[in-house]
């Protein structure tokens, strides 16, 4: 392990203290030095997001103009929710192919045909409303009391706060924005493995640190968000790693539009450490045109692993 950054402070939830990120040499990975206990973790999520009732997480689906509507459209005819509108819109989607993959994202990629689905880490339940509405039997595993809280009361569906007490196997399980919160995620995802029906398959997205705005921001790129995130897996590493746990194929998928927000916090932070501050929106652009192009250009990893037939 090589020292990767020093000093870094929590400048989201204010929890105090002083965190390094360790490099590993052999994958690219990044490891929290020192780590919180288990035990004295949850004092770091104390006004957490996910404590709120969930918002517009795809800001394109809301309002007015003719973009929201092919979104809408899009959505109703791929995945069945809501209202279709005029069937002409929907070819504009699949031309429009960064807004397309933003869709596609916002619905973690869904197979037609619905099943049981488990959203592991759902937060304050967003996905799993929109899961249901799907057609999907989705329950939902948060250890986040609070968010836990907001979850059942979004979702009206179950939602437990330890994966142990839930049973059964599953057709999806889904983790967006998990893995990098947990101690041991080689445990983690031996454990979704196990649980998935044979051909069923893990979604799960994770910061990218292989991307174009942890190359620009370093320290101040928002995603390494210390001291809750503990492991920043690379590309390399997690694929390593689903396979090492038994999953027989891999994809990384590409993310397309959806980086503004998390470079926008980046350039902040880098304001307030007295950094150069880099112009979002043009960046923006071009980091979502290369993240429609390849997945590993995306400010987050998104990835299918599918368990084996057998």
């Amino acid at each position: 392990m090589l020292s990767a950054y020093t000093d870094l402070t929590d400048l989201e939830e204010g929890v105090p203290g002083l965190w390094s990120m360790a490099g590993c040499v052999g994958c690219g990975s990044l490891l929290l030095d020192p780590r919180p206990t288990p035990a004295a973790l949850p004092k770091a999520y104390g006004s957490y997001y996910t404590h709120q009732p969930p918002i517009a997480e795809n800001g394109v689906l809301e309002g007015r103009g003719l973009l929201k509507k092919i979104a809408r459209a899009y959505i109703a005819r791929r995945y069945g929710i809501g209202m279709p509108g005029p069937a002409w819109m929907v070819p504009l989607a699949f031309f429009a192919w960064p807004l397309r993959q933003q869709l596609d994202y916002h619905l973690r990629h869904l197979p037609p045909g619905g099943g049981r689905l488990l959203d592991l880490g759902c937060g304050s339940g967003g996905f799993l409303k929109r899961a249901g509405d799907a057609g999907w039997d989705a329950v939902g595993v948060e250890p986040d009391p609070a968010a836990a809280g907001a979850a059942r009361q979004s979702s009206q569906v179950d939602v437990y706060e330890s994966l142990d007490d839930v049973s059964g196997l599953f057709d999806v399980i889904t983790m967006a924005h998990v893995v990098e919160h947990v101690h041991d995620p080689r445990s983690l995802l031996a454990d979704c493995h196990s649980r998935l029906r044979p051909g069923g398959h893990l979604w799960l997205a994770t910061p990218n640190i292989s991307g174009v705005g942890h190359r620009l921001y370093g320290d101040a790129w928002q995603p390494l968000e210390t001291p809750r995130h503990l492991v920043m897996p690379s590309p390399l590493a997690l694929a390593s790693l689903l396979r090492d746990v038994g999953f027989d194929e891999v994809h990384f998928l590409r993310r397309g539009r959806g980086s503004a927000k998390r470079l926008r916090a980046s350039s902040m932070r880098a304001a307030a450490l007295g950094r150069r501050i880099w112009t979002v929106e043009p960046l923006a652009l071009l980091v979502d045109l290369a993240a429609s192009l390849s997945p590993y250009a995306a400010e987050e990893l998104v990835v299918v692993a599918t368990r084996g037939a057998r």
